[in-house]
């Protein structure tokens, strides 16, 4: 009888206990929620992106809070200061280095055009990995690169064992890769390059207690600078499914670009810039490198806009939008994800609607199906507005190019989306030289005869269950 009152007091007290421990973990999970939802409003982020968030939080709180505390991050006063405090050394270095140039106070040094440039196309992924052999063999002094994905496959170990080979005759090498991009590439497999005397960075750990910041600021960047004065640039990776030695039909279709010239110049500082950030070296011991002035190599007219969390204005965006505003006749665009935030789908909007001939060339299937899926809002009511909208049928298309009027064009890392221009570390070249756009704009009208046009695609079709898809995944668009 006694041990039967025991017993019944003992689960009495599990049951009390398992009721308050409940409760406390809900109440908790609310009021981290609110704090949250407190920050993003604070942070006046686009109403879109504060409700795709208030959503999230609200459907699953501790998963909500646990991913937003991961990726929700966008601008970051501490790497807003930090960056900032090496731009402002770059800066004043560059404009001993090129006295020639005044600065403009609302278009910083960075955003100068700088002429006698050459431009080597790379159309293709062998072409892109061969040049990028080629650069790292003949490279005399130094090797600086900066990549989003490092494989570990036949791209990506054919260019460690390149690198650690330089190394080790004495070349300067410095490899920064995205903690993100390049999980786990960060260690063991890049231990060749640091045994031969090369260095090694990731940057923006993916834990955010290792940065006091997001994991969600990532560095989309692709450059490899030789010498100071040579460099490869453009949207792909070193990872088989961008470039490698055997490309296969699974290979991204995309290019990329070596250029020479004193735009490199501008290339140099945004790697000092970042690789600094990245190991918290000394931006002083770079002051030679940052003081070089490549001499011209050839007759390309070319801008470096660099876009990132560490500018208090949407840099890359803002140029972009100029430019569309400004077309006179037609717009071209390539671009793998097509997510593009109010005003950059209204501008495309009205510039159909007043009869500018607006292409689009998109996979018809890229490699991430909720964009795809949340993409197809905006291609509907640009169809119907008069964009003509291609679908590249063969495979996916990586590549990022921005034609306006056949005068002006930009490539790229930077993605048609709001992550490239509002959350990532992006680059983009613009370039004003005819016979550089006329090539570019031959690279893209030979994909036409393998696209498809939009309205007589499958998925052009509004049947109800795929609009409630795609609904579902627009609504979580500002989180892709």
């Amino acid at each position: 009888m006694i041990g039967d009152f025991i017993i019944m007091l003992l689960e009495g007290g599990k049951a009390f206990w398992l009721f308050v421990t409940t409760h406390m973990v809900t109440l908790m999970g609310f009021i981290i929620g609110l704090l949250v939802m407190g920050q993003l409003i604070r942070q006046r982020r686009q109403t879109s992106n504060i409700f795709a968030w208030f959503l999230l939080i609200i459907l699953m709180p501790f998963i909500g809070v646990i991913l937003y505390f991961l990726f929700g991050g966008t601008k970051s006063r501490t790497v807003l200061r930090n960056k900032q405090r090496v731009r402002k050394f770059t800066s004043e270095l560059a404009c001993k280095a090129h006295p020639d140039i005044a600065p403009d106070p609302d278009h910083p040094y960075e955003f100068a055009t700088l002429e006698g440039n050459s431009f080597e196309f790379l159309p293709d992924a062998k072409t892109c990995f061969d040049a990028l052999c080629r650069e790292i063999e003949n490279a005399t002094e130094s090797i600086h690169i900066m990549t989003y994905i490092l494989g570990d496959d036949e791209a990506g170990r054919p260019v460690v064992d390149l690198l650690a080979k330089r190394a080790r005759e004495g070349v300067e090498v410095k490899l920064l890769i995205d903690a993100l991009g390049s999980l786990g590439r960060g260690g063991k497999f890049t231990d060749p390059i640091r045994k031969a005397g090369g260095r090694v960075a990731r940057f923006m750990p993916v834990l955010p207690l290792q940065t006091r910041t997001s994991a969600n600021l990532r560095n989309h960047r692709k450059v490899a600078i030789f010498d100071h004065k040579r460099c490869l640039t453009g949207g792909q990776n070193i990872d088989t499914r961008f470039m490698g030695p055997n490309p296969t039909p699974e290979t991204f279709l995309d290019f990329s670009a070596v250029i020479e010239g004193p735009i490199v110049s501008q290339f140099n500082r945004h790697f000092v810039s970042d690789w600094c950030f990245a190991t918290r070296d000394d931006v002083q011991e770079f002051h030679d490198e940052l003081m070089y002035k490549p001499e011209p190599a050839g007759d390309n007219t070319m801008r470096l806009v660099p876009g990132g969390p560490d500018f208090e204005r949407d840099t890359l965006w803002e140029q972009l939008i100029i430019y569309m505003q400004e077309c006179q006749e037609e717009i071209l665009i390539v671009t793998p994800y097509f997510l593009p935030d109010d005003v950059i789908f209204a501008s495309l909007a009205v510039k159909a609607h007043r009869g500018k001939k607006i292409t689009l060339i998109i996979p018809e299937h890229s490699n991430q199906k909720m964009v795809d899926r949340a993409r197809y809002f905006f291609l509907r009511e640009l169809h119907d507005d008069g964009v003509d909208i291609q679908f590249y049928q063969p495979g996916m298309v990586h590549a990022k190019l921005f034609i306006v009027d056949r005068k002006i064009a930009m490539i790229g890392s930077a993605n048609m989306d709001r992550r490239s221009f509002f959350v990532n570390f992006e680059m983009g070249l613009f370039i004003k030289s005819p016979e550089t756009i006329k090539q570019l704009q031959a690279w893209a009208d030979a994909l036409l005869p393998d696209c498809e046009p939009f309205h007589r695609s499958e998925k052009a079709k509004a049947t109800a269950g795929r609009v409630f898809l795609e609904d579902i995944a627009h609504l979580m668009m500002p989180l892709l």
